[in-house]
């Protein structure tokens, strides 16, 4: 009894944040098109790639679509063993905004995203007037006014990073509906979409925009190099130099290729989980047995209640399902993913106590890896 009221009133604690966190991701701006004669801030983007091919083409032909300029793009091969490269030269041939370069892999110390990273800025040289730097995951689809719209969003609300994720493809897989919306919850619970201050701000990887100035002002990618989490890393290091930083729904603006299928998808979380808690077996095993409980918890409390007819366990099973269902809902909507999983809640906090657990059982084996490498952020560890 005492442990399915307790679960209740976190279920509501939870859905009350998630619903807070949730209204401070306002949607993506529409574009702003002045008769004033405002020369458009320049922007470079920097596309990291490893490996890509059955997404690249989605990205590249998306951004070759862009309507803002002025505008050019680095690809940066890190190290592909399938035909990366010859698929980012292809769109170099037709596109001559579009630089491609390659790197053979990051050095000690750094993670390998986030050296592509810094070598595509790297590519690109000094920075403009004005410039902007966008990182876009090489597994998303760009429509063509993302980039207008990241501007004018950064403009209306005062920002100088600016944050979106990416929404699911069709046909997306269960990861969208069952383990995206807790997925959410748990990084909005660490960091603020709005960067406010006492937490860190939150970003995420998939389509990132900051002002040059700031970026330059925190030391770039080599001051976060080792780290795994490198978009919350950058948004909060920008929030606590003096910038604004927010994180918005995307709406139909950027789809994502990247968490599907759905062992993907899981493989993904399981990284992020991971590195959120520095490889630490014990927090992984932890918060793995304490999701279990706080997914299994109201369906047991409603059988339970049910046969032995206590009407006070029915009825903290049915506030824990219902919170869990509505903070399901708004964290779904908030990715641009469907809301009619939320029933499903607690079925999807069941799956993130297994992937806390597979976490921790794959940092055990020094079997944790991304992309077909250790990740540098738990080497130290493994």
């Amino acid at each position: 009894m005492a442990g399915a009221v307790a679960v209740a009133a976190g279920s509501l604690a939870r859905a009350g944040h998630t619903c807070s966190a949730a209204r401070r991701m306002p949607p993506i701006s529409e574009p702003v098109y002045s008769e004033h004669l405002v020369p458009p801030p320049p922007v470079t983007v920097v596309v990291p790639a490893r490996n890509e091919v059955p997404v690249l083409d989605y990205c590249l032909r998306g951004l070759r679509k862009q309507d803002h300029e002025p505008m050019r793009i680095v690809v940066v091969d890190d190290d592909s063993t399938d035909a990366t490269a010859e698929l980012a030269h292809r769109h170099a041939r037709i596109d001559p905004r579009i630089t491609v370069v390659a790197t053979a892999g990051p050095p000690p110390g750094w993670a390998g995203k986030t050296h592509a990273m810094h070598v595509g800025v790297q590519a690109a040289g000094a920075g403009q007037p004005g410039e902007w730097l966008a990182f876009i995951d090489a597994d998303t689809e760009p429509a063509p006014q993302l980039v207008t719209r990241l501007l004018a969003t950064a403009a209306e609300l005062d920002a100088d990073l600016v944050s979106t994720p990416g929404g699911p493809p069709a046909g997306a897989s269960l990861v969208w509906s069952l383990l995206m919306p807790p997925g959410t919850q748990l990084i909005c619970e660490n960091a603020a979409p709005d960067g406010r201050r006492g937490r860190k701000a939150f970003a995420i990887g998939h389509c990132i925009l900051v002002r040059r100035t700031y970026f330059d002002k925190i030391g770039g990618w080599g001051a976060l190099a080792e780290l795994g989490n490198e978009d919350i890393a950058l948004a909060t290091a920008v929030r606590d130099a003096g910038g604004r930083t927010r994180t918005v729904r995307s709406l139909d603006t950027l789809t994502s290729h990247g968490m599907d299928p759905f062992d993907r998808g899981w493989s993904s979380f399981r990284k992020s989980f991971s590195v959120g808690t520095q490889g630490s077996i014990p927090l992984l095993v932890g918060a793995g047995i304490a999701h279990l409980a706080f997914g299994l918890t109201p369906p047991a409390a409603l059988i339970t209640g049910w046969h032995g007819r206590r009407r006070w366990l029915i009825a903290a099973g049915v506030v824990a399902w219902g919170a869990q269902g509505v903070a399901h809902a708004r964290a779904a909507q908030a990715m641009g993913a469907t809301a009619r999983s939320a029933p499903a809640a607690p079925l999807a906090w069941t799956l993130v106590g297994g992937l806390f657990l597979d976490a921790a059982r794959s940092v055990r084996r020094g079997a944790m890896q991304w992309k077909d490498r250790p990740l540098a952020a738990l080497r130290r560890r493994q």
